[in-house]
């Protein structure tokens, strides 16, 4: 059965799966920071543009992706009516909801942008960065700071996106099959929910104990041999690419 395509690493031979993930994840902070300051129409067309340039360059499969931002559609459209209801303005002419203001449905579409920008943006580091080598790139980074176990933190924050995708494929599975079971026409919300909720529940922590038995059996242990990490002149073009975005954002 097919999964969903976000947070899963997809292997392939391009320029951007064997990118130093130390500067990948400072190129997903760049065009996070332009997402942020993205304020006219120009500033979202820019990032989007080098976004889409990414996927194609890294061979991801857009249609899948593009399917997959459904799971992020309820979040981004409660953004965008949120804004477009509480943010006091003037009334849009002739439009029969009276609370809604002009100057909430464009802030709204900014935030709801904004959002757009920055999990197409993970989607990315998602799908050419390897587990380990994001581990590594975290524990690079935190080793300078003092009283902190780097190595733990890097290891939960792998854990998290080995977890992560891992519940999104459960309520996949877990929806087809209760849709063969015709849920749909369960008319009680609340037991639609008790359906999909509890098993989804069940198979994360079976999941989680499964992962833990796998680490306890291969004896893991915070003491490990550092992996040196190098970067090559393409990695710091496509940073410099990332914060040419940035300063494009800012300044024009």
């Amino acid at each position: 059965m097919a999964g969903m395509t976000f947070f899963h690493y997809l292997h392939k031979e391009t320029i951007l799966h064997k990118m130093d993930c130390r500067l990948k994840l400072l190129c997903m902070l760049l065009l996070s920071l332009s997402a942020s300051f993205a304020l006219k129409l120009p500033h979202y067309l820019v990032p989007i543009s080098l976004i889409m340039l990414a996927i194609w360059a890294a061979k991801l499969p857009f249609g899948a992706l593009l399917k997959d931002m459904r799971f992020f559609g309820v979040l981004i459209l409660i953004v965008f009516i949120s804004n477009a209801f509480l943010i006091p303005g003037e009334p849009i002419p002739n439009f029969p909801i009276a609370n809604i203001s002009q100057q909430g449905v464009i802030t709204g579409l900014r935030f709801a942008g904004r959002l757009t920008l920055i999990i197409m943006a993970c989607s990315v580091i998602s799908g050419t960065t390897s587990l380990s080598s994001l581990r590594n790139a975290v524990e690079w980074i935190l080793r300078p700071f003092p009283f902190i176990s780097e190595v733990r933190i890097a290891t939960m924050v792998s854990l998290t996106f080995i977890l992560i995708p891992l519940i999104f494929d459960n309520y996949i599975e877990i929806m087809d099959a209760q849709k063969s079971r015709c849920i749909q026409l369960q008319k009680k919300p609340a037991l639609r929910i008790k359906y999909i909720s509890f098993p989804l529940l069940t198979q994360t922590f079976r999941r989680a104990d499964e992962i833990i038995n796998a680490m306890e059996s291969r004896n893991y242990s915070e003491v490990r041999t550092q992996v040196e990490l190098y970067t090559k002149k393409a990695d710091w073009l496509i940073l410099a690419l990332c914060a040419a975005v940035l300063l494009f954002v800012l300044f024009f």
